[in-house]
């Protein structure tokens, strides 16, 4: 064999051949990912058709809890009002509540008044003190609601009716002064979509009268040549 291999120097020699292990492509393949299957396809699907309905059912259950909770102010509560800019003095006892359809926050005492429109309320913050010896600091049982033009605040009978009413009121007045500007969206959406139909309108009616005066003077141009001749 070895004289084979003088002869024929490509013939390797036995014995001296490098063993080569043997390569398993499936090791490849494993890390690499296929293309996703028709179940995991479907489940994607599905996700996507379901979020809507997800989302909406979440809402629900939001309004319903605030509508339980505001239901509890409906009832109103005796507090003593610190100031509103009228003619009230500070530490008159009034008896606050939201109004039956919730759009409202009343406060009334003897003979006088007072309202403020929820989607109007921009803040319901504590009352803070304010002197020269410390730092500002919430005083008990007081907050205030703010709006663009007006602010009121009140003293509750503790901190807990205290922070019961502001947190109520702040995602009361937050969804209120949300569906306002849906509102104003839609009425916008409806007048631009108004505006469009008087605008095709305008347009069909000018094609029909560009097109009866068109045939009207074909006609008489017609009549006008056959005169001549």
């Amino acid at each position: 064999m070895q004289s084979l291999a003088v002869l024929c120097p490509c013939m390797p020699i036995p014995g001296s051949v490098d063993k080569q292990p043997i390569r398993d492509d499936t090791s490849d393949r494993d890390g690499e990912e296929g293309p996703p299957s028709l179940a995991l396809k479907a489940k994607g699907w599905l996700g996507k058709l379901a979020a809507p309905i997800t989302a909406m059912k979440d809402d629900y259950d939001k309004e319903r809890a605030r509508e339980a909770k505001l239901e509890e102010l409906k009832a109103g509560a005796t507090m003593v009002l610190q100031a509103d800019g009228s003619t009230l003095k500070a530490g008159t006892m009034v008896k606050i509540a939201v109004s039956s359809d919730g759009t409202m926050v009343t406060w009334t005492a003897s003979g006088v008044s007072g309202v403020m429109a929820m989607s109007a309320i921009r803040e319901v913050k504590p009352v803070m003190s304010s002197t020269f010896f410390s730092k500002p600091a919430p005083i008990p049982k007081q907050f205030k609601l703010i709006a663009d033009d007006q602010i009121v605040s009140f003293e509750a009978k503790d901190d807990d009716v205290k922070a019961q009413w502001m947190s109520t009121l702040e995602e009361c007045a937050a969804a209120a002064a949300e569906a306002k500007v849906g509102r104003k969206m839609m009425q916008q959406a409806k007048r631009r979509m108004g505006l469009d139909e008087r605008k095709r309108e305008a347009e069909r009616r000018k094609a029909e009268v560009m097109k009866s005066v068109g045939s009207g003077g074909m006609k008489h141009t017609a009549a006008a040549m056959m005169s001549r001749a």
